[in-house]
C-alpha cells in the first residue's frame, strides 16, 4: 500500500478518526463510572460509619473495651470491603481490627474538625495498595472517633473489566468501519482514478481525451468541466492562429499612437494639441465632431476645446456641472446621452441633441479627473472597444501634456488680463492696480460661503463690491439684502435684523420675519457694521458662529442659510482696541479682509471715473454732453475727493445738468470747485502742468512710449493726448517725450 495514494491517506483518516472518537468516549464513559463508583463507596461507608459510631458510643462512654474489640472484630468479619476498623479518643487507640500492631501513621491522616464532622481521605499503603480512610465523630466527638477502611480493589477491578469491554467493542467497531470505508472508497475513488488518467494523457498533449461524465453528480460535474476545459483548450489553440494575424495589426497601431506622443510632446499651444489629437482620434473612431472639456489647476475656470475654438467658462452652474459630471465617469465608453444635462453655457459648446456620445477621462496620477474629451458619435461612428482602449491610452500619455498645456493658457492669459486690466467688473470702473487685485480677490471668494469684511472710506464702494460678491457666488438667484446698521436705534437693530414676534414689545402687533429670514438662501449685506449696539453684537457673534437665532420675544430656535458680507469705513481694529467693537466678533466678520482705497490713491482711475459717470447721467438726463474740457479734468486731478466716487459721481451729475453746451466747464461745476480757493493761479497752473506731465510721462513710459496703451491708462482718447501737443511746447520734456513716443 502507497502512502502518497488518496486512498490510503484517506483510510487512515476515517480509522484514526473513529478511533480517536472511540477513546474519547470511552474515556468520558469510565470518568463518568469510576466518579458513580467512588460516589457509591463514599456513601456505604458513610452509611455504614454512623450505624456503628452508634454503636459504639455507648460502650466508649462505659468504657467497655473488651465489648467495642468485639465488636470492631465483629464487623469486619461481615463487611469483605472493611479493610480496617478502629476507635481512638484523646489521641488514644481504644480498639483495632489490625492483627499485627496498629500503624501509628493512620492517626495523622485526618485533623480534628471544629465542629466535629465525618470526614474522609484517601490513604496508599506501603504495599501500594488503596484504602477509602473515613472518620466518623462519636457522641459529636465527646467520645473520640472511629476510623474505618475501605479497601478499592473491588472498584479497580470493575474498572479493568469495563476497559476490557470497551477495548473489544472498540476494536470491532474499527474492523467494521475499515470495512465499510473500503468499500465507500473504491465506488467514489474509480471515476477519480479515470479522471487521474485522463489529464495525464492531456498533459502529454492529447487534447482529444474525454471521460465519461455519469455516476454521482460531483464526479459528474468534475468530468463534464474537465470535457468543457479540453474543449476550450482546442478552442484557445485555434484562436491564437487569429491573435497572431493581429498582432501585425496592433503593431501597426503601436507605431502610430508613438508617433502621436512624440508629435505632442512637440506642440506647445493648447488649441494645436487639442486640434491634433481630435484630428488623430477621427481617423480611428470617424465622428462628426468631439469637444476636450478641462479644468485648471483651480478648478475655477472651464476650456471648452475643439479643432477650431477655444473657449473658458466661469459660470458657477457650468463649473459645479462639470465636478459632478467628471465623478460620473469612471472609464472610456458609449453613452445614449449626456447626463446629467449641461447647463446652457456648456450646450453653447456641445450640442443640444441628445445623441449617443463617447466619454474618455483625462487624468493623471490624481485621484480624479481633470477633463474628459467628449465625442458626438453620427451615422459613420464607430466605436469598437480596441478603437476606445487605443483611444484611452492616448489621452492617458497625452494628460500630463494637456495638464501643462492648460496651466500655461491660463498663465498666459492672465498676464494679457494683467497687461490689459479690465475697466468694468461687475458695475465696479478701476483701471488702478490695487481695483484690479481686488476684482481678483473677488473673483476668488465668490464661490464660497465665506464670511467677507469690505473695509474702506465712504464713498469708495463698498456695496458695489457687496453686489458684485452675491453676483458671482452660488447665491446670486437668491435675495441679497441690504442692513445699514447705523440708521437703526439700538432699541430696534435687534429686531430688524432678527424680527420679532407678535406681541414682543409696545407697537408689535404681528409677527415679522428680520432681514435674516427674508435673506435665506442668499446674502446678508451688513453695512456701517462697525455702528451697530453692544447687544446686536452678541446675538450677531452667534448667528456667525452657529446659524442660528431666534426672534425678539420668541423661544423658537431658527436657522440662517445665509452668506454674511459685511462693510465699515472704521478702523475696527482700533474700535477693538479702545472697547467699542466685540474682538470675537471681529475676528467672525474678518475671515476674507477687503480693503478698497480711496478716489485720492487711485488718480489713473479719476479720467475713467468721470466719463463713465457723464455716459450715464447724459443718458438718464437726455443732455447732448460729450466731454470735459481740459481744465475740469486738472481740476478733477487736483481734487482730493474727501467723499471718494460718490463725490465724484454726484460732481459729474451737477455738471451734466448745469452744462449749456456739449464740453462741461469749470463754471458747471459746483460751487465748491469755483471758489478762490481751487482758481488756479500762476503758481498753481504751473502745479498743475507739473501734475499733468508727470501723470503723461508715468503712462508713456508703463506703455513703453505706445501713446495708444499710454491713453487707455490714463483713461482718454487718443486724439486727447495728441491734442497735448499744444501743452508741450510750454513744457519741454513733455513735449520730448511725446516726440519719442511717435515712433509707436
Amino acid at each position: 500500500m502507497a502512502w502518497n495514494r488518496l486512498s490510503t491517506k484517506l483510510l487512515a483518516g476515517a480509522v484514526g478518526l473513529v478511533f480517536i472518537s472511540a477513546l474519547a468516549v470511552a474515556s468520558l464513559a469510565t470518568y463518568r463510572y469510576s466518579q458513580g463508583l467512588m460516589q457509591s463507596l463514599r456513601d456505604q461507608s458513610f452509611l455504614l460509619g454512623h450505624s456503628l459510631a452508634a454503636e459504639a458510643a455507648d460502650l466508649v462512654l462505659t468504657n467497655d473495651v473488651v465489648a467495642l474489640q468485639k465488636m470492631i472484630q465483629h464487623q469486619k468479619a461481615i463487611h469483605p470491603d472493611l479493610a480496617y476498623l478502629f476507635v481512638v479518643k484523646d489521641g488514644r487507640v481504644l480498639a483495632h481490627s489490625f492483627d499485627g500492631g496498629f500503624p501509628i501513621n493512620l492517626l495523622q491522616v485526618h485533623r480534628l474538625q471544629n465542629p466535629p464532622g465525618i470526614a474522609a481521605q484517601k490513604v496508599v499503603s506501603e504495599a501500594r495498595e488503596r484504602f477509602l480512610d473515613v472518620a466518623v465523630p462519636i457522641f459529636e466527638g465527646r467520645a473520640g472517633y472511629l476510623r474505618l477502611g475501605f479497601s478499592e480493589k473491588a472498584y479497580e477491578h470493575q474498572m479493568r473489566q469495563l476497559w476490557i469491554q470497551i477495548g473489544a467493542i472498540t476494536g470491532i467497531i474499527i474492523l467494521l468501519a475499515v470495512g465499510a470505508i473500503s468499500l465507500v472508497m473504491k465506488k467514489i475513488l474509480a471515476p477519480l482514478g479515470r479522471l487521474t488518467y485522463a489529464v495525464e494523457r492531456a498533459s502529454l498533449g492529447e487534447l482529444t481525451v474525454r471521460v465519461p461524465d455519469s455516476g454521482d453528480r460531483e464526479i459528474a460535474v468534475l468530468a463534464q468541466s474537465f470535457n468543457i476545459m479540453m474543449e476550450r483548450l482546442q478552442d484557445y489553440t485555434h484562436r491564437l492562429e487569429h491573435q497572431a494575424q493581429e498582432l501585425a495589426t496592433a503593431q501597426q497601431q503601436t507605431k502610430a499612437f508613438c508617433e502621436i506622443v512624440q508629435n505632442i510632446g512637440a506642440l506647445h499651444s493648447l488649441q494645436d494639441i487639442g486640434a491634433f489629437l481630435i484630428s488623430r482620434f477621427r481617423d480611428a473612431l470617424h465622428f462628426d465632431k468631439a469637444v476636450f472639456l478641462l479644468f485648471d489647476d483651480a478648478r475655477e475656470v472651464l476650456i471648452a476645446l475643439d479643432e477650431k475654438t477655444l473657449k473658458t467658462l466661469g459660470d458657477p452652474k457650468a463649473l459645479g456641472w462639470f465636478a459632478h459630471f467628471l465623478d460620473t465617469i469612471k472609464a472610456a465608453g458609449v453613452r445614449s446621452a449626456l447626463h446629467p444635462t449641461p447647463p446652457e453655457p456648456i450646450l453653447n459648446v456641445l450640442w443640444t441633441e441628445k445623441v449617443p456620445c463617447v466619454l474618455v477621462p483625462i487624468s493623471t496620477e490624481a485621484p480624479s479627473a481633470f477633463g474628459t474629451l467628449i465625442i458626438r458619435c453620427g451615422n459613420r461612428c464607430q466605436c469598437p472597444a480596441d478603437a476606445l482602449e487605443l483611444v484611452g491610452a492616448m489621452i492617458r500619455e497625452a494628460s500630463r501634456v494637456l495638464q501643462r498645456a492648460v496651466a500655461h493658457e491660463m498663465e498666459m492669459r492672465s498676464l494679457h488680463r494683467l497687461s490689459n486690466p479690465r475697466a468694468a467688473f461687475c458695475g465696479i470702473v478701476g483701471r488702478d492696480p490695487a481695483m484690479q487685485n481686488v476684482f481678483r480677490l473677488v473673483e476668488n471668494v465668490a464661490a464660497s460661503d465665506a464670511t467677507v469684511l469690505i473695509q474702506g472710506e465712504s464713498g469708495t464702494g463698498k456695496e458695489l463690491v457687496a453686489q458684485a460678491i452675491h453676483q458671482l457666488s452660488p447665491r446670486s438667484s437668491f435675495p441679497f439684502v441690504i442692513i445699514n446698521c447705523a440708521a437703526y436705534p439700538s432699541t430696534l437693530i435687534e429686531s430688524e435684523l432678527f424680527g420679532h414676534e407678535k406681541g414682543a414689545f409696545t407697537g408689535a402687533d404681528r409677527l415679522r420675519q428680520g432681514r435674516f429670514e427674508q435673506a435665506e438662501g442668499g446674502t446678508v449685506f451688513l453695512d456701517e457694521v462697525g455702528d451697530i449696539p453692544a447687544a446686536a453684537q452678541v446675538k450677531l457673534l452667534r448667528v456667525l458662529q452657529t446659524h442660528q437665532f431666534e426672534r425678539v420675544g420668541g423661544e423658537k430656535t431658527l436657522t440662517a442659510n445665509v452668506r454674511v458680507v459685511a462693510a465699515t469705513n472704521r478702523h475696527l481694529l482700533e474700535e477693538v482696541k479702545n472697547g467699542r467693537f466685540r474682538e470675537d466678533l471681529f475676528y467672525r466678520l474678518n475671515v476674507i479682509p477687503i480693503t478698497l482705497p480711496p478716489l485720492r490713491n487711485r488718480p489713473m482711475d479719476i479720467p475713467l471715473l468721470a466719463t463713465h459717470f457723464l455716459q450715464r447721467y447724459r443718458q438718464i438726463h437726455r443732455k447732448d454732453v460729450k466731454d470735459f474740457h481740459r481744465d475740469v479734468l486738472r481740476l478733477f486731478l487736483e481734487h482730493p475727493w474727501p467723499g471718494n466716487v460718490r463725490e465724484l459721481e454726484n460732481t459729474v451729475e451737477h455738471a451734466v445738468l448745469m452744462a449749456k453746451n456739449d464740453i462741461i466747464h469749470i463754471w458747471d461745476l459746483p460751487s465748491a470747485f469755483r471758489s478762490p480757493s481751487t482758481n488756479p493761479s500762476a503758481e498753481g497752473l504751473a502745479t498743475m502742468e507739473e501734475r499733468e506731465r508727470q501723470a503723461i510721462a508715468e503712462a508713456l513710459e508703463s506703455a513703453q512710449g505706445n501713446k495708444k496703451k499710454a491713453a487707455q491708462k490714463l483713461g482718454i482718447s487718443r486724439s486727447a493726448l495728441y491734442n497735448q501737443d499744444h501743452h508741450a511746447n510750454q513744457v519741454p520734456n513733455l513735449r520730448q517725450l511725446l516726440a519719442a513716443s511717435h515712433l509707436s
